[in-house]
């Protein structure tokens, strides 16, 4: 019997740093297939290619964390997570994050305002604000040159990164603004991230505060029912929703009937079995 493919998702809070420094990793879980957590499965955490620690998912999310991470020379380092797999579910290796361990990096700050924060799909967000160069006594003063922001978005029910994250430029003054589009409905965070270079620490903003998004409906109703004429008079019933739905009770799937609203979404119909 084939193994349920995997698959791991991980976020490092911080990616460079002055001298040696610690961060702390947080890893996901899931079902390839479904997007669905697993729980209680243990996964490896690796620094330059080397087993460090070890953690087992907690909840039924497929969430695990902090590791902790310590790069202790200088330099470019690397770090990822591993699930071994088991009889069931297949082995998986997360991403590669690159950390910096450098004297003469400089701190970055990013402040963000995120708005609206609630309404019905399609929602649009506006995030704004601006990225500050923290000097070493302190004081903050616009950065040297653009850096590239992106607009991370997780949902919150599975702590799984939306895809594709938003990236937008800073001005020449530091600020920065650009919208995101939410076309389902549920509970999301977002924030704003900087993921560092060779001058400037990474940064996440407001201090690692996220802002959580509530998308609470749509314009158009979630499903309803009509009585159309083809050859006959038969019910129909359309359901919204980014993939196929089910079929309800006592309905079969009637694709010469499917509605596509784009941003919207898209109605699947389904015709009554007489």
């Amino acid at each position: 019997m084939a193994k349920i493919p995997t698959e791991l998702y991980i976020y490092v809070v911080r990616r460079s740093s002055r001298g040696a420094f610690h961060t702390n990793i947080w890893a996901n879980l899931t079902r390839k297939d479904t997007g669905e957590g697993i729980k209680g499965k243990r996964l490896l955490s690796f620094l330059d290619n080397v087993n460090i620690s070890q953690l087992y998912t907690a909840d039924d999310m497929g969430y695990a964390g902090p590791f902790d991470i310590n790069p202790s020379t200088q330099g470019s380092h690397l770090t990822f997570v591993v699930f071994e797999g088991d009889a069931t579910f297949e082995r998986c290796i997360s991403q590669e994050i690159p950390l910096r361990v450098d004297s003469n990096l400089l701190r970055t700050e990013i402040q963000a305002e995120v708005g609206p924060i609630s309404g019905n799909a399609p929602l649009v967000i506006q995030a704004k604000g601006k990225a500050y160069e923290i000097a070493l006594d302190g004081s903050r003063k616009t950065p040297a040159y653009s850096l590239p922001l992106d607009l991370m978005v997780f949902d919150s029910m599975s702590t799984k990164r939306l895809q594709p994250f938003k990236r937008v430029m800073t001005n020449p003054d530091g600020t920065f603004s650009l919208e995101f589009t939410f076309i389902k409905l549920g509970s999301f965070s977002v924030f704003v991230n900087f993921l560092g270079d060779q001058k400037y620490t990474s940064a996440w903003s407001n201090n690692g505060r996220t802002t959580t998004i509530n998308v609470t409906g749509g314009g158009l109703p979630l499903s309803f029912e009509k009585t159309i004429s083809i050859t006959e008079t038969m019910q129909v019933k359309w359901l919204l929703g980014a993939t196929e739905p089910t079929a309800p009770e006592g309905y079969e799937r009637f694709p010469d009937l499917d509605l596509d609203f784009g941003l919207l979404g898209k109605y699947w119909a389904f015709k009554k079995v007489a």
